[in-house]
């Protein structure tokens, strides 16, 4: 009798712990749905469209957001989580402002920019940030319908202009960052921020890839059939994808566009706009230098002494104009006409 006891105690032993087992290996997580019908909900997202979810993960891991070092860099400081972390992004959208109230500690990731598992459905691919806002530097409104999400982080930070200008350090190095930072696409698609000085070359009053649909989400989301890692979640459009990806097509002659006409104009422009700025003292390109080769999101404003005067306003604003164009990266494509105004009016000031 008692060895039959005993195995009736090892029997319900046995079936608590499976079910226990099973409770932690179900779909559900931390916050996740719980009951029999847990793998229904999660087969919402994850069931007969896992392909397409599961391609959108892939492509996330090629993208600079998850491969970059904006997170390494910046992670735990409170001024610079609001983009260069994930729960800091969140955090900030959440509460309709452009930095976090607390010390961020996530990279980049889908809870970023997405509401996921919150309703456990499709609706948790909602965006986090939809309607359009205030750029951070020159307070002007844009909306960039899709891309309004990618805008918020991808804008020129606030830099405070005196009279005359005056370039101070930060630290004991030997420039300063005085200037819109590294993330000025917003500003350059918009035409806010960069200054127009005087030349022979028009200022355009509309950019057509402003008025896209989707915003950048147009281009840098499009697709290519043929290739999985260009466009989507990998954000990537690197010239030879181009003429691939079906919704610049929609637009541009493939021939035309796999030529880069924009970029061979303005890319030589740039590297004599560069010298120039060098050789009157005020570009300083040392920390663009590096073992893995030249960064221009490393050239800054040139501040030998403690500071550094600049009694004519365009010579800074010669400057800044640099700096907003090859640190927006497109070599012109993302604003031509513009950026060609820009570029060729900023050579005719240098007298190049």
């Amino acid at each position: 009798m008692k060895k039959f006891e005993s195995l009736i105690w090892k029997l319900f032993g046995l079936l608590t712990v499976l079910g226990i087992t099973s409770m932690f290996i179900s779909c559900t997580g931390p916050e996740g749905p719980a009951g029999p019908s847990a793998e229904i909900v999660c087969a919402v997202c994850h069931g007969a469209d896992a392909d397409d979810v599961n391609l959108k993960f892939n492509q996330y891991h090629l993208s600079r957001h998850n491969t970059g070092v904006i997170y390494e860099e910046e992670a735990g400081r409170l001024a610079c989580g609001g983009c260069h972390t994930g729960d800091g992004f969140a955090e900030a959208a959440t509460l309709g402002q452009n930095d976090p109230v607390s010390k961020a500690s996530s990279k980049i990731n889908c809870k970023a920019c997405h509401t996921i598992h919150k309703n456990f459905d499709t609706t948790d691919f909602a965006r986090r940030i939809t309607a359009g806002f205030a750029l951070r530097h020159t307070g002007a409104m844009i909306d960039q319908k899709d891309g309004n999400l990618c805008s918020k982080c991808h804008q020129a930070r606030p830099f405070t202009r005196t009279v005359p200008d005056t370039i101070s350090r930060v630290s004991g190095t030997t420039y300063s960052r005085f200037g819109p930072h590294y993330g000025v696409v917003a500003n350059v698609v918009t035409m806010n921020g960069p200054y127009q000085i005087t030349g022979d070359d028009t200022y355009p009053t509309i950019n057509q890839h402003a008025s896209l649909p989707k915003g950048c989400v147009s281009c840098h989301m499009g697709s290519d059939p043929s290739n999985p890692a260009a466009g989507g979640h990998t954000f990537l459009m690197t010239p030879p994808n181009l003429a691939k990806i079906v919704e610049c097509r929609n637009c541009h002659d493939s021939t035309t566009i796999s030529k880069a006409a924009i970029q061979n104009d303005i890319g030589p422009k740039l590297v004599i706009y560069r010298q120039a700025l060098i050789d009157k003292g005020w570009l300083d390109t040392t920390a663009a230098v590096s073992a893995e080769g030249y960064n221009v999101l490393g050239e800054y404003f040139r501040a030998d002494q403690a500071k550094v005067a600049f009694p004519n306003p365009t010579d800074v604003e010669v400057v800044l104009n640099y700096l907003y164009v090859a640190k927006d990266r497109s070599k012109g494509v993302h604003n031509p006409a513009y950026i060609k105004a820009l570029v060729n009016n900023g050579l005719q000031y240098l007298g190049k």
